[in-house]
């Protein structure tokens, strides 16, 4: 009898307890699952391009310049001396916004917006054997970005890199506001080749140029070869061997244009502000090495050509509207050597972006059309050589690491 009013009672327990104790675990559940998708979305990657900081530095050898025939400009070289260039450049860019739709006409067709800031500082230094006190000409900028791509196929890039430019050698009068920027159309007809055109108001030829940009590639960005051509600012035969090594064979153009100091009197009319203007051609090989999804580093050299460098009345060209500005004094650097090296770190995370070529489109116009107007960006080092079939079954997962998203797992 005590044994059966022990069942009931233990029956009875079970009936009223039971439902409470599971449908209070269900509440629980339901709540630990919507944290969850809440916080797998808050994890989601929005941004394909991932911000990056890059550093590179640049140097020539000492050599003589000859000059026009005029008797002051042979004067003026013969006190300048020889002539060494070094320069070097921080540059920055990262992601603002980024939107993704889907085209309403055809599902296939990917639209994507990117809206970047841009940073820049660069220190150019052209040494003067002849002079007592060298000249250190910078440049710091802060500028945006835009860059669409819609129908699977087409870009628009827009960017406005506003800087400052002046001479340590007299800080307060010699900064200048300058502004370059470039608007490019890329078509990417198939993934093996694309073209591009647009405008670019540059200062990389040592005068104020709006020139037409002009440019093709042909090859896939993440095959064994391709060859890029982006008139006026670089030519190059690229190889990728494996996807943590690259190299290529190039020849780009850089240069700028800056106020400078007189204080040396180098123009003998009065003025206290001179123009220096310069510019060259580097034709070179550069090694790339890329040893995680978020380092990679190059080393390069070459020969260092077809130099000018110019001096310019500041008042002359500020009265007579002079465009572009006229020199007073053209000299003409020997070729020689060169070495340039440098390092890019990329941070975060980005959605993937593996076999979408028009995404590599973006991130090659991206990396090429540098913040600044220096023609000296970062490379292509988010864009990974494409691995066989037979090698994929070889992957660990410390190789594909930066192809994970974090919703992946989920």
């Amino acid at each position: 009898m005590r044994s059966a009013k022990h069942f009931l009672l233990l029956l009875s327990w079970l009936i009223i307890f039971l439902p409470a104790s599971v449908l209070h675990a269900g509440v629980n559940d339901s709540l630990n699952q919507k944290q969850f998708f809440s916080a797998a979305q808050q994890r989601e990657v929005r941004n394909y391009i991932r911000p990056c900081l890059y550093m590179n530095l640049y140097a020539t050898g000492s050599r003589p310049m000859k000059s026009m025939n005029s008797i002051p400009s042979q004067m003026l070289t013969s006190r300048l001396g020889n002539y060494k260039f070094i320069t070097s450049n921080i540059g920055f860019y990262c992601p603002l916004y980024t939107h993704t739709s889907i085209d309403k006409n055809d599902s296939s067709n990917l639209n994507t917006f990117h809206l970047l800031m841009t940073m820049n500082g660069l220190l150019d230094q052209p040494r003067f054997s002849g002079l007592d006190q060298q000249h250190k000409l910078y440049k710091i900028g802060m500028g945006l970005r835009a860059i669409y791509g819609f129908g699977s196929k087409f870009i628009l890039f827009v960017d406005a890199s506003p800087y400052v430019v002046g001479d340590k050698y007299d800080k307060q009068q010699t900064q200048q506001f300058k502004f370059a920027s470039a608007a490019v159309f890329n078509w990417m007809i198939n993934p093996s080749f694309s073209v591009r055109g647009g405008i670019t108001k540059t200062f990389l030829f040592g005068n104020r140029n709006y020139l037409p940009m002009l440019g093709f590639r042909i090859g896939k960005l993440d095959s064994k070869f391709y060859f890029n051509i982006q008139f006026p600012r670089v030519i190059s035969f690229n190889f990728q061997p494996t996807p943590k090594f690259s190299f290529s064979i190039y020849s780009k153009s850089y240069g700028g244009l800056y106020n400078i100091s007189n204080g040396d009197s180098l123009y003998p009319f009065g003025d206290k502000i001179i123009q220096f203007g310069q510019t060259g051609l580097s034709n070179g090989v550069r090694f790339d090495f890329r040893p995680s999804p978020n380092f990679s580093f190059f080393v390069a050299g070459g020969f260092a050509v077809r130099e000018h460098v110019w001096l310019y009345s500041h008042s002359f060209n500020q009265q007579n509207h002079a465009r572009p500005i006229a020199n007073f004094f053209d000299g003409q650097p020997a070729p020689s050597l060169f070495v340039n090296f440098g390092i890019a770190c990329r941070f975060g995370s980005a959605k993937k972006s593996s076999g979408n070529y028009l995404m590599y489109d973006i991130m090659d116009l991206n990396n090429t059309m540098d913040p600044g107007d220096n023609n000296s960006g970062p490379g292509n080092g988010d864009i990974r050589k494409a691995s066989k079939e037979e090698e994929m079954k070889k992957v660990q997962y410390k190789d594909v690491v930066d192809l994970i998203d974090d919703t992946d797992l989920y």
